[in-house]
């Protein structure tokens, strides 16, 4: 308005029949009210589905004012839906007449004249009431202004409405009465958001009495569908009331049940809400008290009671406690059906042949597998592979021609034995196990469970036989930094001199904490000066150490007279002072272990007692000349410091593992190849043969218990990726980022003995390449791309 006209009144002036239309709704100036602009020709194309929802488009009404109208031609194009007619096909009989008795009506919503003023004249304050209400086939909401004048009067119209057909998925009617209350709570916030007009106070209404006690609780209390909607409503409606009203009072209930087009012009509930509305706060209806029907919708929170049954364990293992006397009993009822199948070429002998005690083993290995790996049994018999959750899924299982699950793995290429490379698995807590167990555990001699599992592992696989090495206790540092000296023997030295006495000698042995790798030194006696001399020898070869540990004096007490100078040695005295003297000079700090408390030591401990039992063993009693037991105890160790420390990858072709030399001289300590004279007697090999039999025996007993551990894999093989003659690939460059790699194509495929492919030929626009298949990136096919869908 210009500057000159300000304060001034002015008039303005319409033409009476003057009209402004926009997509079918007219403004009218001269009276300021809305009408409707039907189309009368709506209804003279044939019915079908695609005409159909194009007129109902047609009836555009953003306001929602002939929502109860717009909603009838919803629910009938929702019936269309679901007969799956084609959108050019004619409709049922019956739907048609609906469709055209409603097109006929369209045309007196003409007759409609909504005032655009929806607020009184002197406004003084303003509400606003929004209703909600459902049907099994729509639900809708409406929005009122209550507006209060300066003398008292009161105007309620109609602000905004919107409606929705049912979902095709039936759901219960106080759901559907819930989601017409988060319909109302949504449009009162888009309405609220578009008035410039402060407002006092605002009420929302529902017939619903399960509605109104699902949003007074909180959402917590009920059921998913439930919680979601009413914390939504909640937060939107917070700090207004929700009130009960009658359903004959309820205007939303036209827009939920629909309307024709002739009911709705007189219709005065619809454009100005109940008739209390309009009256003193005092008439309204009050709420009705709690409706039984909430219950359906509490979020009961069940107690999870896991009860896990343990396989049944066929009676046959539990009756014999006896492995030998187990298979036998098997190898006899074999022999028995053998016999009874057959008249000619029975078997009568006495005593039961290797084949028949096999053929057992075999059969008792089937049945536990049964019992405790049945779903593994029956996915290898389909030819698929375990699952990721399965206890063998690390040992790559398959089934052998037999039915027995074996294991799998890199041993397959090796020379040894068809039961040492894929020994037949067993589970780890079994009668049967622990009967096997029990059985090769006295055939050893009581050898410790490393021996036992490694005569086991021959032929069986029984699972979670031995723990993994505990890499968090050691402690990274330089070899024999940290070291632990304990000694074992005596050993007989003789002289070359013929009817000469043999004297004492003692082993001193040295383990490195970190590397686990070990020095031996031979020592005269059990004198101080004889120790002090052995850690003279051992710093000379192998460097300084920062802390030395040791068993502690009283750790000694009662052992054998052999030790009894040892114990005295270790006392508090001046043979204990004089060591620790000479150690601090070469700031060196000696530690004891807490008396009587050999476990302490940890692993460092139970690696020298390996050690000694080994050594023991192997040497025995046996009188050597000092010169020969040098030689022997220097291959032991270097045997012992070629060990493995643990399998240090599961690729299968990883064919080096971590051993304690690598650690000393960067890689394992191999000694000259020598002829294998194990089986030959003792009394036909000369000296130096016999000292070469007692290294072979003990590297071969190194490599019984480490060599069964590579069969077991730390990490689950990835599935190989499928690479065939003509595939296109992307071949990796490092110099170039992943955008600007070759495209290639596969020329040649290198399988290897497992049927694995692992490296390809490739041609490339500059030439042709050899790449490991880690190198290169297939591209799938334009037809063999798949693309997620979601449906709305």
């Amino acid at each position: 308005m210009p500057s000159e006209m300000l304060g001034t009144e002015s008039t303005l002036f319409f033409d009476t029949e003057e009209t402004v239309r926009t997509l079918g709704i007219c403004w009218e100036p001269a009276q300021d009210s809305f009408r409707f602009d039907i189309n009368s020709n709506i209804s003279n194309q044939m019915a079908t589905k695609r005409n159909i929802l194009s007129k109902i488009a047609q009836l555009y009404d953003p306001l929602g004012l002939m929502a109860p109208v717009v909603i009838e031609a919803k629910i009938l194009m929702q019936q269309l839906w679901t007969l799956s007619l084609d959108w050019d096909a004619p409709v049922p009989i019956e739907i048609e007449h609906k469709w055209e008795r409603f097109c006929r009506q369209l045309p007196k919503l003409s007759m409609l004249c909504i005032r655009r003023c929806a607020f009184g004249t002197s406004l003084m304050t303003s509400e606003l009431h929004t209703f909600a209400d459902a049907s099994e086939a729509a639900y809708g909401a409406c929005v009122y202004v209550r507006s209060i004048s300066e003398d008292g009067s009161v105007d309620v119209n109609l602000l905004a409405a919107k409606s929705r057909v049912a979902p095709l998925k039936r759901i219960t009617l106080p759901r559907l009465e819930l989601c017409a209350a988060l319909l109302g709570a949504r449009l009162y916030e888009k309405v609220q958001s578009a008035l410039n007009i402060p407002i006092k106070s605002s009420y929302f209404w529902s017939d619903s009495t399960v509605v109104l006690q699902w949003l007074k609780s909180p959402p917590h209390a009920w059921k998913t569908f439930v919680a979601n909607r009413t914390s939504e409503i909640q937060s939107i409606t917070h700090g207004s009331k929700w009130l009960h009203v009658a359903g004959a009072e309820n205007p939303a209930d036209l827009a939920s049940r629909g309307l024709s087009a002739e009911a709705l012009v007189e219709n005065m509930l619809w454009f100005h809400g109940a008739k209390w509305l309009a009256g003193d706060m005092l008439e309204w209806p009050f709420q009705i008290a709690n409706d039984a029907a909430v219950d359906e919708e509490l979020e009961r929170r069940p107690i999870v009671l896991s009860i896990q049954t343990a396989p049944i364990i066929n009676p046959l293992f539990t009756r014999f406690s006896s492995y030998n006397k187990l298979v036998s009993v098997v190898a006899y009822c074999l022999r028995f059906i053998y016999n009874a199948q057959r008249k000619n070429g029975r078997i009568y002998d006495s005593v039961l042949s290797v084949n028949e005690l096999n053929a057992a083993r075999k059969a008792l290995v089937k049945m536990v597998q049964a019992d405790m790996f049945a779903n593994d049994l029956q996915l290898l018999k389909n030819g698929v592979s375990v699952s990721k959750q399965s206890s063998l899924k690390l040992l790559n299982p398959f089934l052998d021609t037999d039915g027995v699950i074996r294991v799998g793995g890199r041993l397959r290429l090796s020379k040894e034995r068809y039961s040492v490379k894929h020994p037949m698995v067993l589970p780890g807590f079994h009668p049967f196990t622990k009967c096997l167990i029990a059985f090769y555990h006295q055939t050893v001699l009581h050898g410790g469970i490393s021996l036992t599992l490694a005569v086991i592992r021959d032929k069986f696989w029984p699972l979670q036989g031995q723990r993994a090495l505990p890499s968090a206790r050691v402690t990274p540092s330089r070899p024999f930094s940290h070291v632990g000296i304990d000694y074992c023997g005596p050993v007989y030295i003789k002289s070359l001199q013929r009817k000469c006495t043999l004297i004492k000698a003692y082993i001193a042995i040295f383990v490195c904490f970190s590397t686990k790798a070990v020095h031996i030194e031979l020592v005269g006696d059990l004198s101080t000066a004889a120790f002090i001399s052995a850690v003279r020898r051992f710093i000379s070869r192998r460097g300084k150490p920062e802390h030395i540990y040791s068993d502690n004096a009283k750790n000694f007490v009662g052992a054998a007279n052999e030790l009894h100078r040892l114990y005295k040695m270790l006392q508090p005295g001046p043979d204990a002072d004089q060591i620790a003297s000479t150690l601090a000079k070469n700031e060196i700090q000696w530690h004891l272990i807490p008396p009587k408390a050999p476990n302490f030591g940890g692993l460092w401990e139970a690696a020298v007692k390996v050690a000694k039992k080994h050594l023991l063993r192997q040497v025995g009693t046996a009188s050597l000349t000092y010169e020969d037991m040098i030689t022997v105890l220097t291959q032991i160790e270097a045997c012992m410091n070629s060990r493995p420390l643990a399998p240090l990858t599961e690729d299968p072709t990883d064919l080096s593992a971590l051993t304690p030399a690598h650690f000393l001289v960067g890689t394992s300590l191999q000694a000259l190849p020598d002829v294998d004279v194990r089986a030959i007697p003792t009394n036909r090999l000369d000296r130096y043969q016999r000292i070469q039999e007692k290294v072979q025996h003990f590297w071969h007993r190194w490599r019984t218990e480490y060599l069964r551990q590579l069969l077991q894999q730390t990490l689950a093989n990835p599935e190989p990726t499928p690479i065939n003659i003509g595939s296109v690939v992307l071949m990796q460059d490092e110099s170039s980022p992943p955008l600007l790699w070759p495209i290639a194509r596969v020329l040649e495929i290198q399988p290897g003995k497992d049927n694995v492919t692992r490296v390809v030929t490739l041609r490339t626009s500059s030439g042709i390449f050899k790449r490991a298949v880690s190198k290169i990136c297939p591209l799938p096919l334009a037809g063999e791309v798949e693309f997620e869908t979601t449906s709305n």
